[in-house]
């Protein structure tokens, strides 16, 4: 089986081929176009190489997919959500150096600062398919901070361990709009777009480590629906509550 579909993009084109053989995804990978593998599984010993994506059923093919295969097939970002304001988007090399540097509070944002090291950080995205995402501007186009989600390991807090199952995906909500845009609701317009999105996607709960001093950020997360618990009961270092949020 094989089928061609169309998807367009910012005014262009492109073609992506759907088939459950491996000759004609191959030829047309080769040829430049996205490809998404017809997966059969009563079928042993199936090949469906180059195909990143597998699906079972056609109808599986929405145009939210098909529009994600053409993005990694041609190293374009995803979007992750659109809000009232914003975009929030996967982060490109490009987007280096527009994070300003007397933000920069750790080891964690220098990747955000050199396009090679940021370039690595992308070709992390291929994979997890989450991580922290660019926070854009609408009306401007401009870089106005970053959010995202990140594993929360379980071994940092006793709380989550005891509440966590083995098939359980941990996620810890981050978020960090740059001083010149903040007060015009930024903050919570993106994490409630990143949540709804972690939710539908990748997990029905998701964390937060607030210090107890920033008022702002605690006030914040009881906005979004987070239950706060102190340090003395979730087991982080005695400056931290813990944000437990589900959807």
């Amino acid at each position: 089986m094989l089928i061609e579909r169309e998807v367009y993009l910012e005014g262009k084109q492109y073609l992506v081929t759907i088939s459950d053989e491996q000759k004609a995804l191959r030829s047309a990978y080769a040829e430049g176009r996205a490809v998404i593998g017809l997966w059969d599984r009563n079928k042993e010993g199936q090949s469906l190489e180059p195909a990143e994506y597998l699906i079972e059923d056609i109808a599986q093919a929405d145009e939210q997919l098909l529009e994600r295969v053409v993005r990694r097939r041609f190293h374009l970002p995803w979007i992750i959500a659109e809000t009232k304001h914003l975009i929030i988007r996967e982060f490109v090399p490009e987007d280096a150096g527009q994070i300003p540097g007397d933000e920069v509070s750790g080891e964690d944002d220098q990747v955000f600062l050199e396009e090679e090291s940021l370039r690595v950080y992308c070709s992390r995205y291929r994979f997890y398919e989450y991580g922290i995402w660019a926070i854009v501007e609408k009306e401007s186009g401009l870089l106005v901070g970053k959010a995202g989600l990140s594993l929360f390991s379980s071994e940092d807090s006793q709380w989550v361990k005891e509440r966590t199952k083995k098939e359980d995906i941990p996620l810890e909500l981050g978020y960090h709009i740059f001083s010149l845009y903040r007060r015009r609701g930024y903050g919570r317009e993106a994490c409630e777009a990143i949540l709804t999105y972690g939710s539908q996607h990748i997990s029905n709960k998701i964390y937060a480590r607030i210090r107890k001093d920033n008022r702002a950020s605690l006030k914040l997360a009881e906005a979004l629906g987070f239950r706060l618990i102190p340090p003395e009961c979730s087991g982080l270092e005695p400056q931290l509550y813990l944000g437990v949020w589900c959807c």
